[in-house]
């Protein structure tokens, strides 16, 4: 993955997207770093993890 938040972002939900459409059941995700630059891509993370 990118190291920049905004490209990391747009890489890894693509990716989300594509594994949704094959069916995957469950998806393993390191934890974004912890910093303001990587909230946006943390927030959207924990909402898609809720609506399990």
């Amino acid at each position: 993955m990118p190291e920049d938040p905004a490209a990391a972002a747009q890489e890894l939900f693509a990716v989300l997207r594509h594994l949704d459409a094959q069916g995957v059941q469950e998806i393993w995700i390191e934890t974004p770093p912890d910093s303001a630059a990587w909230d946006g891509v943390r927030d959207r993370l924990q909402r898609a993890a809720a609506t399990v």
